[in-house]
């Protein structure tokens, strides 16, 4: 039987992009990292063409920036960036959120309610890593029980942004770790009185919270290095 384009392997392209992408949005690759098509291929084992092509791709994410004789550029993102990004988030998962609890109420508190628990069993043995994922999970869960697709299309294409300033700026703090669980917690509660304007405003809160962290992120480092003064 011949093989369906569903059973055939990734291309390359589609490989060295995958690899790229999580290594970029796990801070593997940091913000200010300069990628070689050379050295990528050689590590990658590959041609540079689809190393060449997953930048491409990678760029229309917004995740890179390609420089014409000089590389592939991880950008530091600009206060400005920053604050759009948040704003955008804030509206969209504050509608998302009002279509889950008006359409999916229940699935939506089963789904937080679980991914919540899991944040809890860390709280004496925090793992970053899996912190930033159940995270994610979290605010995903708004567009997965929201029953519009296009909606949860939209976040997924900010999502690899998200995910970036996340593991460059969100450092294992206990403070802020413990302030961000009590946000969830307000969140979970909320859902559970089918309380929508509470839900909403700790959404708000928390987001603007995370842009002043990641703003007083990105300024620190202008302070320290000179040269990103620009960006």
């Amino acid at each position: 039987m011949t093989a369906s384009p569903l059973d055939r392997p990734k291309s390359l392209t589609a490989m060295a992009f995958d690899r790229l992408l999580e290594s970029i949005t796990q801070g593997e690759i940091a913000y200010g990292t300069m990628l070689s098509e050379k050295a990528v291929a050689e590590t990658f084992g590959t041609s540079k063409t689809p190393i060449r092509e997953a930048f491409f791709q990678l760029q229309s994410l917004g995740l890179v920036e390609i420089q014409p004789q000089k590389g592939c550029y991880v950008p530091y993102p600009t206060v400005d960036k920053v604050r759009e990004l948040c704003e955008l988030r804030i509206e969209l998962e504050c509608y998302a959120l009002r279509l889950s609890m008006e359409r999916n109420q229940k699935r939506l508190l089963k789904s937080i309610s679980k991914t919540f628990a899991q944040m809890e069993e860390m709280r004496d043995d925090y793992r970053y890593e899996t912190y930033h994922k159940l995270d994610q999970d979290f605010h995903k869960a708004f567009f997965a029980a929201c029953g519009n697709t296009l909606l949860g299309d939209i976040y997924g294409s900010l999502d690899p942004r998200i995910q970036a300033l996340r593991a460059n700026f969100s450092s294992p703090n206990e403070q802020l770790f413990a302030v961000s669980r009590d946000e969830h917690a307000a969140i979970v509660q909320a859902i559970a009185d089918n309380d929508l304007a509470s839900a909403s405003r700790t959404i708000h809160a928390h987001i603007t919270r995370v842009r002043d962290i990641y703003s007083d992120g990105i300024q620190t480092l202008k302070q320290s290095d000179p040269s990103l003064a620009d960006h």
